[in-house]
């Protein structure tokens, strides 16, 4: 009887063990990227160290928060500046931990490159190369994507850059301002075009002051916000066209923005005041701009300022990100008419909404 009693006994203890190890499992399951959804960038607040990925699942409208984490058994970092899906890979700047985070597409396991003292902005993926813009020194750093090792960094001549996108053979990364030795702003205008094949700045097109955010509106056009010196600039759009570098202007103040279908969605808002809800669409060819008012800017005049704006590339469903610092932030979507269809929380600061 007695070692039937320690058979028993020795059994349940197994079995506790492996009931033990399995909730982990079966939460990291769980989390696991869906086939059709959309993460969210939550960039978190600066020196808090608490930015993360949220996941938004769309066959059932659930959102899983602190995904990194969860996978990972790690914190993200802080200051969360970009994600970029591609080639069944997510890569993730986190600027003031100065890594990339390569996570799988399927399993969210991450991959960490670190990025020395460079200070990583912003992604763009082309071929086999992901492309990263840094601010120390400012330059763009190239990626293989297989290896997921440093390749070579082509020094810019600007100040600190930040958006940058891939066209035909070229690089475009935006240079913006840096502080003097007294802390005063200094800015800059320009866009650097960095060939692809000499990995080389080849020349400087003048955008607009403080130039932020870049987009590709067509094939042959980028979209640049610029945002001025905050005081006696205003800021506004810049539409590059690639052929012969001339540029069209839209001279309204933007915060954020992006583009679908060949034009350019934003908003503009100033911070301390109510956001009106009017989304601005403008058509890359004519310019003709149009509003979308949105259905929830009772809920956004009360507890929130609009952090992100970006357009689902297969639906046209517009996300805003609605934020305050200490908080977490919601995701809203809309469709092209404005109304609500879905509402859900994401982490601190949420930044960007892209789709898996």
């Amino acid at each position: 009887m007695k070692h039937i009693g320690f058979y028993l006994t020795t059994v349940v203890c197994v079995a506790l063990v492996f009931a033990g190890c399995k909730k982990p499992n079966e939460e990291e399951e769980n989390a696991a990227m869906p086939e059709h959804g959309a993460i969210v960038l939550n960039e978190g607040g600066w020196g808090n160290n608490e930015a993360e990925l949220s996941v938004i699942d769309f066959s059932d409208m659930s959102i899983t928060n602190s995904f990194f984490a969860k996978i990972n058994g790690r914190g993200l970092g802080d200051v969360a500046q970009d994600v970029v899906v591609y080639g069944g890979k997510v890569y993730v700047a986190v600027w003031g931990s100065n890594t990339v985070e390569v996570l799988d597409r399927k399993s969210g396991k991450a991959t960490q490159i670190k990025m020395g003292d460079r200070g990583p902005r912003y992604i763009a993926c082309d071929g086999a190369k992901v492309y990263v813009s840094c601010y120390s020194p400012c330059s763009v750093v190239r990626i293989d994507t297989a290896s997921l090792q440093i390749e070579a960094t082509c020094q810019l001549s600007g100040l600190q850059p930040e958006g940058l996108c891939v066209a035909g053979d070229n690089i475009y990364v935006l240079n913006t301002w840096k502080q003097d030795a007294s802390g005063t702003p200094l800015y800059d205008s320009t866009m650097s075009v960095v060939s692809k094949s000499s990995f080389a700045e080849t020349q400087k097109i003048t955008v607009g002051m403080n130039p932020q955010k870049i987009k590709k509106l067509d094939d042959g056009h980028l979209a640049v916000s610029y945002t001025g010196d905050y005081d006696n600039v205003q800021g506004g759009v810049a539409i590059v066209d690639l052929s012969d570098m001339s540029i069209r202007r839209i001279g309204s103040a933007i915060s954020n923005m992006d583009t679908y279908g060949g034009k350019i969605y934003y908003y503009a808002h100033n911070y301390g005041q109510a956001w009106n809800g009017q989304i601005h669409v403008v058509d890359g060819t004519t310019l003709q701009e149009s509003t979308i008012t949105v259905s929830e800017t009772t809920s956004f005049s009360a507890q929130y300022y609009p952090y992100a704006i970006n357009v689902n590339p297969t639906t046209g469903e517009i996300y805003i990100a609605g934020a305050q610092y200490g908080a977490n932030g919601d995701i809203y979507c809309f469709s092209q008419s404005g109304s609500l269809k879905w509402k859900l929380e994401a982490g601190p600061l949420p930044s960007k909404i892209v789709e898996l």
